[in-house]
């Protein structure tokens, strides 16, 4: 019984201390996201990708933006099959993430998802994906919209 006890205290520990790197990490990035909408949006670059999911039959407008990363990856369900996937960057500097293996988009989310659970551990990895591709796609995006790092260094 001490054993489980311990290893309770301690995975509560390790989520909490997650969930704070998580909050930090997102709140940079979301920060960054807008400075970067901010710096798009100054230049008059159209925002004029819109992201749509399905629900049921039914095509839904979810978000309009910048794509600031787009990609064609290997398929994990499909071997051998390209698949697209990208970042949509609003206005309002919310990141999406797009999957066409997917139903729905993932958005930066400023908590950690509930990864213990089959949907969170998706949504994870999905928000871990932008975490990790965003800040390279924000230069691209910067650099290919002929804006100095001159200006982002001002705001």
């Amino acid at each position: 019984m001490d054993d489980l006890v311990e290893f309770m205290k301690e995975r509560r520990r390790a989520d909490e201390a997650a969930a704070a790197a998580w909050a930090a990490r997102s709140a940079t990035i979301s920060a960054w996201a807008g400075k970067v909408a901010t710096l798009l949006t100054r230049h008059q670059i159209p925002a004029e990708q819109t992201l749509y999911d399905r629900v049921g039959e039914q095509k839904v407008r979810i978000a309009s933006g910048w794509l600031v990363l787009t990609t064609r990856t290997q398929s994990a369900g499909h071997p051998g099959v390209l698949k697209d996937a990208g970042i949509l960057l609003t206005p309002s500097g919310e990141l999406w993430q797009y999957d066409n293996e997917w139903p729905m988009s993932a958005r930066l989310t400023p908590a950690v998802p509930a990864f213990r659970t089959a949907e969170g551990a998706v949504l994870k990895a999905r928000c871990d994906w932008i975490l990790d591709n965003v800040i390279e796609a924000f230069a691209d995006a910067l650099e290919r919209n002929g804006i100095d790092v001159s200006e982002l260094e001002e705001l």
